[in-house]
């Protein structure tokens, strides 16, 4: 009797492969709709990753023709020797070069910033109010003879400076974030590579005072570029990336 029995048994087995199989074809089609959600992903970063280095190479190609800027050219190639994310190149070269600071406020901030060289330029309709915040306007004299860099006693125009290129690098880095350029910041600034950021920012931070006739010492720069280092890991660290 249990010969009878045969074609059910085959029958139950058919029932479950294409049960299996409906299965797997299932799992086969959420696996596919994550593979292209990646490919998505990932070339929306490497598009992104392009747009800040050609305007790295731009800023980089106009900074080569002045020799002022030489002193600087080696914490630049450091950085670049490691792949660091050129954003944030460029936005530390925006504290010494004031066309980068026109790319930064035009491109990454998610509103049309105005530069005080350009301030002639017509307004947007209905940003007439509020300019001020957003034009960069430093109108500061330098001394005839160097003087020494004082925080106590930092003239309110050098302090605003400063804050404002800070607050430049929480809009880059906030204004459609990558998850690859993010990530990638993040595992070379939590490793020996660490060093090579702050002398980076160190050197930014001196040679802009140095330009105005302020000399900071290199400890203190150091110091103050290492805070500014960890504020902004703490920026990226706390982003809502997509996972890839």
């Amino acid at each position: 009797m249990w010969l009878d029995n045969l074609d059910d048994l085959d029958s139950w087995e058919v029932s479950a492969q294409t049960r299996e199989t409906s299965e797997q074809q299932k799992e086969k089609k959420d696996s596919y709709k994550k593979w292209l959600a990646w490919i998505q992903r990932t070339q929306k970063d490497e598009k992104k990753a392009k747009k800040d280095e050609d305007f790295l190479f731009l800023i980089i190609s106009k900074i080569l023709e002045d020799k002022k800027y030489d002193i600087l050219l080696p914490f630049i190639v450091e950085l670049l020797e490691i792949g660091t994310p050129s954003n944030f190149i460029l936005w530390g070269l925006s504290l010494v070069y004031e066309p980068a600071v026109e790319i930064i406020r035009n491109n990454y901030s998610g509103k049309e910033w105005l530069i005080l060289t350009n301030s002639n330029s017509p307004l947007p309709p209905g940003e007439e109010s509020g300019v001020r915040d957003n034009k960069l306007t430093f109108d500061y004299q330098k001394t005839s003879e160097l003087i020494e860099f004082s925080e106590e006693n930092l003239d309110k125009i050098l302090r605003n400076r400063i804050n404002e290129w800070i607050e430049d690098i929480y809009k880059v880095v906030s204004n459609d974030p990558s998850t690859i350029i993010s990530n990638r910041f993040l595992s070379l600034t939590s490793d020996k590579e660490k060093i090579k950021f702050i002398n980076f920012l160190s050197s930014l931070l001196t040679f802009f005072f140095y330009d105005l006739n302020i000399v900071i010492q290199k400890n203190t720069a150091f110091n103050y570029s290492e805070f500014i280092l960890w504020e902004i890991i703490k920026k990226v660290s706390r982003l809502e990336l997509e996972e890839i």
